[in-house]
């Protein structure tokens, strides 16, 4: 299956990009995808990032589906 992944501020900074297709196993979690891409851009996981699927923050146990859009998003202070 495909999802989208969308990066946002310093994790757009680390990925190079702002969204990125990713192909995963029919079943995959939304867990299975961070893994993914804690593999693939290291630093990301030094970011305490959340996920949101389809506009919804969402835990890691979450199923994923075909075209299912995934945000990445760092956590963000402000003042």
């Amino acid at each position: 299956m495909r999802v989208n992944v969308r990066f946002f501020a310093v994790s757009r900074e680390i990925a190079g990009m702002a969204q990125q297709p990713h192909t995963l196993p029919e079943g995959a979690t939304l867990q299975d995808l961070q893994a993914q891409l804690f593999a693939d851009y290291p630093a990301l996981a030094a970011q305490r990032v959340r996920f949101a699927v389809n506009l919804t923050y969402a835990p890691l146990t979450s199923p994923l589906h075909e075209g299912d859009e995934i945000a990445c998003i760092p956590p963000v202070g402000g003042g």
